[in-house]
């Protein structure tokens, strides 16, 4: 995958000269739209529009459309060259209905079929897949640690998880497949409350909120000394940036964040026996440019791997993702075309 570095809302990649068809990434966020123009395997060209700015998300869609015409004119193309379009976006999967039944972050707009408006606009047909799906798809093909076998953490203000087996993305019979973050993980009576309800989840300790109640928890029980206890508000940055310093209990949260996360991953491996599992998402405590991400990250490897088969430790990896921002438009066109090649097969029916 060719990827340039843009921070502008509307970016071309320059050379559109790549080999194949052309596809359409969309990666629906609470408050931004992306969008990625592929040609074969190559991003020609990204945009994104914040929702705010649009009354309704069918002119934003619309908007989208306009520009990616003008893209495709330059090119001597049209709309009607365009071979796919896939959307991802966050919240849970209905596989029998291909519609989310729930939206995590888009109560404004929690009625309507996006799938459908977004064919609308295009007229063209739309694949649909959960974001975290989509992320972990993308790493699958196009990341660094590519795999046919690769499950996604995503570590943030929850736990998200995608799992992509023989190259394709598993969600279960009822769209929930891969919430490694409601795995329970500790069964006391007394467990923390995860935000779904249920108590002892990964979520509830590996979570933004969850890591900062273990800071809070360690201070309240320790007497040593911490740059956290002069802070009025504490975050998963902050954290970091205090065991980076050399601040023991911030250490120790991270340490024991990376223990349990370490757990759940050897629970999900026996389950999924993947090539590859991934951590991504902004609570990577600096990620592998750091000493604190390493240090996190060499955590969960020392708690993960005595706890599975040797035939499951001896061969897998446990890294950083590595897309960044880019994984949920890469996994949207990616599974936009697999569909697409897939339905196009004789006897095959479009859905």
């Amino acid at each position: 995958m060719n990827f340039a570095s843009t921070n502008g809302s509307n970016q071309k990649n320059g050379d559109e000269s790549g080999d194949g068809s052309w596809v359409l990434g969309i990666d629906l966020g609470g408050t931004t739209i992306k969008f990625g123009l592929f040609r074969g395997d190559k991003l020609i060209w990204r945009n994104h529009l914040r929702t705010a700015d649009f009354e309704s998300l069918g002119s934003a869609f619309q908007s989208c459309r306009d520009s990616v015409e003008d893209t495709l004119k330059e090119s001597s193309h049209s709309i009607e060259d365009l071979h796919a379009i896939g959307l991802a976006m966050a919240g849970v999967l209905d596989p029998k209905a291909e519609a989310l039944a729930e939206t995590a972050n888009l109560h404004r707009w929690h009625h309507l079929n996006f799938r459908q408006q977004i064919s609308d606009v295009f007229q063209k047909p739309v694949a649909l897949l959960n974001d975290a799906d989509a992320a972990a798809l993308a790493e699958a093909a196009h990341g660094l640690c590519r795999a046919n076998s690769l499950v996604l953490l995503t570590l943030g203000t929850g736990v998200g998880g995608g799992v992509i087996l023989d190259g394709r993305p598993i969600r279960g019979a009822n769209g929930c497949g891969g919430e490694i973050g409601h795995a329970t993980i500790d069964f006391a009576a007394d467990a923390r409350m995860c935000g779904c309800g249920f108590p002892g989840h990964l979520e509830a300790y590996a979570g933004s909120a969850g890591v900062i109640l273990t800071a809070n928890d360690r201070l309240a029980t320790s007497d040593a000394q911490s740059s956290l206890r002069n802070m009025q508000a504490l975050t998963p940055l902050s954290i970091a940036n205090a065991a980076a310093d050399g601040d023991t209990i911030a250490s120790e949260v991270i340490e024991q964040t990376g223990i349990l996360i370490g757990r759940a991953i050897a629970m999900f491996a026996h389950v999924v026996d993947p090539d590859v599992v991934l951590l991504g998402g902004a609570m990577t405590f600096g990620g592998p440019g750091t000493d604190t991400g390493k240090q996190f990250l060499k955590s969960i490897r020392e708690e993960c791997f005595p706890r599975t088969l040797v035939q499951i430790s001896s061969h897998l990896k446990i890294e950083f993702a590595t897309l960044g921002n880019d994984a949920g438009i890469v996994g949207a066109a990616h599974y936009a075309r697999q569909v697409a090649d897939e339905t196009s097969r004789p006897g095959t029916a479009i859905r």
